[in-house]
């Protein structure tokens, strides 16, 4: 028999929104209601946008965190669904 381990999280239960830097690992982390769209750069002053066209991702980028803050709006709980992220346990 299989069992698996899962971490189930709903909108409502996010506490913050952190971006990592994949250089030093410093991290930003916004509460909900004060997310940054995309912030401007690691505080140890690395690069974000690296070989990479922002100008589409930016957008991308925005528009997770502005549907994001709307989500959790209290008129979106009156929908007949919820929408729950799922996660592995992490391993010890």
């Amino acid at each position: 028999m299989t069992f698996e381990h899962k971490i189930v999280v709903g909108l409502a239960e996010i506490k913050a929104l952190i971006f990592e830097c994949k250089e030093c690992g410093a991290r930003l982390s916004f509460p909900p209601e004060k997310m940054e769209i995309f912030p401007k750069g690691c505080p140890n002053n690395h690069r974000w946008d690296s070989n990479v066209d922002l100008s589409d991702s930016g957008f991308l980028f925005s528009a997770f965190v502005s549907c994001l803050k709307k989500l959790r709006e209290p008129i979106y709980e009156r929908v007949g669904f919820k929408i729950f992220l799922e996660f592995d346990q992490p391993k010890p």
